[in-house]
């Protein structure tokens, strides 16, 4: 694939558009502030009402298990209520149904070794790629960084350079805040300097 249509495809961002979804319950209640696909206004940690909206994404997701939306919104709250096994299954499961947020915080439950989450780096790749390809923005730039940092040097197929090249461009490309273009500013450095990355 050519750099220039990997860079078309993830501007485009692969993930389904939510703009078209009822919320629900659920959504009302356990909406993420930084998910970029959420139906509903955000609702901080601080603000949760864990009991209630525990029950109300349970309900959401018995009546509609192949939503990735709810079950991540559900494995947000019973991560918050210390139900880390629980919580772990949800997000994974909602990263396998193609759920871009859950995707990259899935890697994230990983890379920062939470319990009951796995323990290869190669999953936070396959995941964080997803997540990426899917035009999450921050699973862009984070899956870079892990990259030019060696996480994934034993990982196959490993990262490849225009893949890295494409999702910086996406990157600056998407509106990036002040403290995002530094940060890809200076990953174009590194990956530049990275001989072993082909």
């Amino acid at each position: 694939m050519s750099k220039m249509i990997l860079v078309s495809l993830l501007a485009a961002g692969l993930a389904a558009s939510a703009a078209d979804t009822a919320p629900t319950d659920c959504d009302r209640l356990a909406a993420h502030p930084e998910d970029p696909d959420r139906v509903a206004p955000p609702v901080e940690t601080s603000d949760l009402a864990f009991d209630r909206a525990i029950a109300a994404c349970q309900a959401d997701v018995s009546r509609d298990p192949d939503n990735g939306r709810l079950r991540y919104q559900l494995g947000r709250l019973l991560f918050y209520a210390n139900q880390n096994e629980a919580a772990v299954a949800e997000v994974r499961g909602a990263a396998d149904l193609g759920y871009r947020q859950a995707q990259f915080v899935f890697g994230a439950l990983i890379n920062n070794r939470r319990p009951y989450a796995p323990t290869d780096p190669c999953l936070i790749e396959h995941y964080r790629r997803k997540s990426a390809m899917a035009g999450h923005q921050a699973a862009r730039i984070s899956y870079v960084r892990h990259t030019v940092r060696g996480k994934f040097a034993n990982c196959r197929p490993s990262p490849d350079r225009t893949t890295l090249e494409a999702f910086l461009t996406a990157a600056e490309n998407d509106r990036p805040d002040y403290y995002q273009r530094l940060l890809i500013e200076d990953l174009r450095e590194q990956l530049a300097a990275a001989a072993s990355i082909r």
